[in-house]
């Protein structure tokens, strides 16, 4: 399952701590936090929003240059790095962002998505656990928890129906958060599917469509609950539409030919 992308801080997060900084009465032992440096970091962001990693990187760069230990320059560098795919630089720049902010629960939860998409689930959880208890809105992080123990709770050995319920707890937790996320629904209807209760995964990848009408995973998902649901001809239009969407994703060609079999035998049937 593809992961959520990287978070940034929110940017009233990082106004506010401009505010404070501004604001607070000269004293050695309150940093100051220089106003360009928080100027660069939005920029960096913005270039991010529109798909240009390589400004992005030169500005949260110059940010570093008014401030060398701004946390969140280190957090806009990890998120540059992981969109070109280096995890490693990617982790680095978190761990220096860490160690600059303990308390910088973004960070937390884009170390624990690096941490799940290099496939140590359990130090993700870790990581997810702490940005969650800083902040239990983190959606992205809710979210990529819930797929680390879904992850260890299909490995061999585990206890399956132990991991899928805690992956369960956590997506319901992520949609009293943000019910309109498509993602969390097809989660929560995969969690379903894993326990053959078709009717709700049927429901849940329903909404996740409705929500995203070209999220292929969901169409496919839809595709295979309703052929489980002996709605097969409902399933072909699932699996026709999700090649659409996705035309070279091969779930969907083998699903659609199944959906249309069990569609003819009916048919046949009658």
């Amino acid at each position: 399952m593809p992961t959520p992308p990287l978070r940034r801080s929110d940017r009233p997060a990082l106004a506010a701590a401009l505010a404070a900084a501004l604001l607070a009465p000269a004293c050695a032992a309150v940093p100051r936090l220089h106003p360009r440096a928080a100027e660069e970091v939005e920029r960096g962001y913005r270039h991010l929003a529109d798909g240009d990693p390589e400004r992005a990187e030169v500005a949260f760069e110059h940010a570093l240059a008014f401030d060398p230990d701004f946390p969140e320059a280190e957090n806009g560098l990890a998120v540059v790095a992981r969109v070109r795919g280096d995890l490693p630089e990617a982790r680095r720049r978190l761990e220096r962002a860490l160690r600059l902010r303990s308390d910088f629960p973004e960070a937390h939860a884009n170390l624990g998505e690096a941490l799940l998409a290099g496939g140590d689930a359990r130090a993700a959880e870790g990581a997810l656990r702490e940005a969650l208890r800083l902040d239990p809105d983190l959606a992205d992080a809710r979210q990529n928890l819930a797929r680390a123990l879904l992850r260890r709770a299909l490995a061999p050995g585990a206890d399956r129906a132990a991991g899928l319920a805690a992956a369960r707890r956590e997506l319901l937790h992520l949609l009293e958060t943000d019910p309109g996320r498509a993602s969390a629904h097809h989660d929560l209807a995969l969690v379903d599917s894993l326990e053959a209760r078709w009717a709700a995964a049927e429901r849940g990848y329903r909404r996740a469509v409705e929500l995203a009408p070209a999220f292929p995973e969901a169409l496919h998902g839809l595709c295979n609950a309703l052929v489980r649901l002996d709605r097969c001809g409902e399933a072909v239009v699932a699996c026709a539409r999700c090649l659409e969407a996705a035309p070279g994703l091969e779930a969907c060609r083998t699903s659609l030919r199944g959906a249309s079999a069990c569609a003819a035998g009916a048919t046949a049937g009658r």
